[in-house]
């Protein structure tokens, strides 16, 4: 009876787990989507050229790397696929990791990029890009989530995220220069 059980356990929480492809990786409704990061971008002091390039290079490049890391929703699944061997990359730092590649090689002028980090060495870690102007404190900064919806950019404000209160990480830093 328990080895049923445990089948129809397992049967059950992969049914909602599917694999993520982008095959567009620019859509009708990214125009808006870049339209409203692009606004809280210049709302924190950013310049209105670099908040565009950065919010079209945020949201296509999470697309990107959710196509390259083969991945698979629910996040945390994919997390397992990861720990397990089964995948390689696309745990939420490699996330950080990777986009910030590319930002840095953009050399954005009116912005600082920091790594944000929540409930650090859990088993519920979570790792972002936090991005700031010049003068602005962390708590306003903006998050860019690009593993909890799955390579859908998830942007907000630091101290308006309901689920993680992200604190800056200086080692994390140190590794996205």
């Amino acid at each position: 009876m328990r080895a049923i059980f445990t089948i129809f356990a397992i049967i059950f929480i992969l049914s909602g787990c599917g694999s993520v492809k982008y095959n567009s990786l620019y859509t009708h409704r990214d125009n808006s989507k870049i339209d409203k990061l692009t606004t809280m971008l210049v709302g924190i002091g950013g310049s209105a050229l670099e908040a565009k390039e950065l919010a079209s290079l945020a949201i296509r490049g999470s697309k990107e790397l959710a196509n390259r890391y083969n991945l698979v929703s629910p996040p945390q699944y994919h997390n397992f696929l990861v720990n397990s061997g089964q995948r390689s990359r696309g745990l939420c730092f490699h996330f950080v990791e990777d986009l910030m590649s590319e930002i840095n090689s953009r050399g954005f002028k009116s912005f600082k990029f920091k790594w944000g980090r929540a409930n650090a060495d859990k088993l519920d870690e979570h790792n972002v890009i936090v991005v700031l102007s010049k003068n602005s404190n962390f708590k306003d900064g903006i998050v860019l989530d690009a593993w909890r919806n799955s390579g859908d950019l998830l942007f907000l404000k630091v101290k308006d995220d309901p689920k993680y209160n992200f604190t800056e990480w200086e080692e994390g830093n140190r590794r996205i220069k």
